[in-house]
């Protein structure tokens, strides 16, 4: 086998994580390969705190009698060293003398400097960058570098962009197979929806995770509630606010010293300038609630403020259909501003799919 295909190896055991049960840590693959070239240990980070896939693939290539130093270590990401819940992985690779340590991808967290102490303590390291390997970890890459969660827009739409009529009502512009595939994937992949009060309000929406053949899951939401009218008792009868037993309800707010009685509803207190809230603050308050990915289920008023304060880096849109000729139903991003062709937004096209008569298109927002 090639060094890309020990990689490829370590990255399809990379895959197999649960990406809510690593975070907010990367996905992570490891083999070690004999001089003869047979995998004497191979592992990846399955939990958060738990041992590093380089530490699982080590121990396992030691039970079965391998000499680690004459191993190679193929890696899908630069090792870690510098101690949090785990100790340095670079510590245990010196330890056992591992001669050479080939590499997938580069970690973006400025504590990591694994290569470069590999390469002081005489590891001949080989860095053989894979695309697949870096995007597999985007997430990740955008919490280190960006300081903040990966926002997801989804919307579904007519054919001339409309996501709901003039009244505010969306149900249903997608198709069964649409709205099953955001429940398996979109939802499934998010630590929790963003929203607002009035779209909870009105749509009465569950906003949880619903998957053929399985137990409805809860997810978290992270709902722009500026008046905490989510608080009124009146409102409480709402699908949103079902028993939570590992999810919560965080209502955004300007206001300050405002407590609840429910258990699993928080308030994130964020200041406001010029009617905007400081989503900078936001994010870092996200962050801190290991709160890594986030699916925007919105308004074309919140879309549009997301898009224009550069919070988007993905958007999903299910283009059905349909065409509403109502010049007062709401546009997927609903905006007053002006703004000159030259300003548009740019995308890349990542993916399109069809999906019954629905056609989903992904896109990367290019900022």
């Amino acid at each position: 086998m090639t060094a890309e295909q020990y990689l490829q190896r370590a990255f399809l055991l990379a895959r197999q994580a649960n990406p809510k049960a690593i975070r907010p840590n990367p996905f992570v693959g490891a083999v070690v390969v004999s001089e003869n070239g047979e995998i004497a240990g191979e592992g990846f980070h399955q939990k958060a705190g738990e041992a590093h896939a380089e530490v699982i693939a080590i121990h396992q290539a030691i039970g079965h009698g391998a000499k680690l130093d004459t191993c190679t270590l193929y890696v899908t990401l630069e090792p870690c060293s510098h101690t949090g819940k785990t100790p340095p992985c670079t510590d245990l690779i010196i330890k056992h003398r591992i001669p050479r340590v080939v590499i997938g991808s580069m970690d973006p967290n400025p504590l990591v400097s694994g290569a470069r102490i590999l390469q002081e303590n005489g590891v001949i390291v080989e860095k053989l960058l894979m695309p697949d390997m870096v995007a597999l970890n985007d997430t990740f890459n955008i919490n280190q570098i960006q300081k903040r969660p990966k926002y997801v827009l989804k919307s579904a739409i007519t054919l001339n962009g409309k996501i709901a009529d003039s009244s505010g009502k969306s149900q249903w512009i997608s198709n069964e197979e649409s709205r099953e595939h955001v429940h398996q994937y979109l939802r499934t992949a998010a630590d929790a929806i963003l929203t607002t009060a009035k779209t909870v309000l009105r749509d009465n929406a569950t906003m949880n995770i619903r998957v053929k053949d399985q137990p409805e899951q809860e997810l978290s939401l992270i709902i722009f509630d500026r008046n905490l009218a989510l608080l009124e008792k009146k409102h409480h009868h709402h699908s949103v606010f079902y028993t939570r037993n590992q999810s919560k309800i965080y209502l955004v707010t300007d206001k300050t010293g405002i407590t609840t009685e429910l258990p699993y509803v928080e308030i994130i207190t964020i200041p406001v300038q010029h009617g905007l809230f400081d989503l900078e603050m936001l994010h870092k308050e996200l962050l801190k609630r290991n709160i890594c990915q986030v699916l925007i289920e919105a308004g074309g008023s919140m879309n549009a403020a997301m898009m224009d304060a550069k919070a988007v880096d993905e958007i999903y849109t299910f283009l059905c259909p349909r065409i509403l000729m109502d010049n007062a139903a709401i546009n997927q991003f609903n905006s007053s501003q002006i703004q000159p062709m030259d300003d548009a937004i740019r995308l890349q096209l990542l993916e399109s799919m069809t999906i019954g008569e629905d056609i989903l298109l992904r896109h990367k927002v290019i900022h």
